[in-house]
């Protein structure tokens, strides 16, 4: 389980049944904008976004700044800024996490909302609205998949264990005698934070990400893996910062506890020069 609950904390229940109630109405106006269709753009080259994304995102805005106005704010579809991020408490969205997948209609995409507390994430709401999965944490009060409890796969040796991981980064990675024989996850969902979803619920035993994210693509996906007995880096293997003046970091490795440090050392290793 995570580190414990914030101090003189009480809110940290009613913030997440908030976050729950929210990410549920997004994910259901995500799919009424699947089957109408929604127009795409690109933001920067390689970078897509929907009038879906926007949509969603000025829905969640609404409804959670409506409820906690003195909270901060950081969402991918809402310009940063930093005035907006000097409070303790400050909500980090992902509106739809996964674009592509959405506009392929797969179902890869998530709603992401994370409450921090200075620099973590202390409630999580992560809603696959295609499969109707809802994943929550609180910091101290365990991870859930629709209610129930979930955990971290055991895993802590490298023979046959499931890695979620692009598949042009795989055949890097199996052209060095140091990496094992895994298993890789085929179509890798778009989603990281759904990718990591899926090692906190334990279902595979490993994600990595080695390209850059940001705050609002894994904040909340974080917080579900460590409370699920997890543990879960930046692609350097230091933990993460949240709300800095940078909020972007080199990359994620999500794993249960046993297999992480394995999977670093490997990963370190092969990094060296020969």
């Amino acid at each position: 389980m995570g580190s414990p609950l914030p101090a003189a904390d009480a809110d940290l229940e009613s913030d997440l049944c908030l976050a729950v109630d929210v990410a549920r109405e997004a994910g259901a106006l995500s799919l009424d904008w699947l089957k109408k269709g929604a127009k795409t753009w690109e933001k920067s080259p390689d970078n897509p976004v929907t009038e879906a994304d926007i949509a969603v995102n000025n829905l969640i805005a609404e409804r959670l700044r409506e409820a906690r106005s003195e909270y901060g704010w950081l969402s991918e579809e809402t310009k940063d800024d930093p005035s907006d991020r000097t409070q303790a408490r400050v909500w980090v969205v992902d509106p739809i996490d996964g674009t592509r997948a959405f506009m392929r209609g797969e179902p890869y995409f998530c709603i992401s909302i994370a409450r921090l507390e200075e620099s973590r994430p202390v409630v999580a709401a992560l809603f696959n609205p295609m499969t109707n999965e809802m994943l929550a944490a609180t910091a101290g009060g365990g991870a859930t998949l629709n209610g129930e409890a979930i955990r971290a796969p055991p895993t802590c040796a490298f023979d046959g264990c499931g890695v979620i991981v692009r598949p042009e980064i795989h055949e890097r990675l199996k052209k060095n005698p140091q990496w094992p024989v895994t298993r890789i996850l085929a179509p890798m969902p778009n989603s990281i934070a759904y990718r990591l979803a899926l090692v906190a619920a334990g279902r595979w035993d490993a994600a990595i990400g080695l390209q850059a994210t940001n705050d609002w693509d894994i904040a909340a996906a974080v917080l579900i893996v460590e409370e699920a007995g997890g543990v879960v880096t930046n692609g350097e293997g230091a933990p993460f910062a949240f709300n800095q003046a940078v909020t972007r970091h080199p990359g994620v490795v999500a794993a249960g506890a046993g297999l992480h440090p394995l999977l670093m050392d490997r990963l370190r290793q092969m990094s060296r020069p020969s």
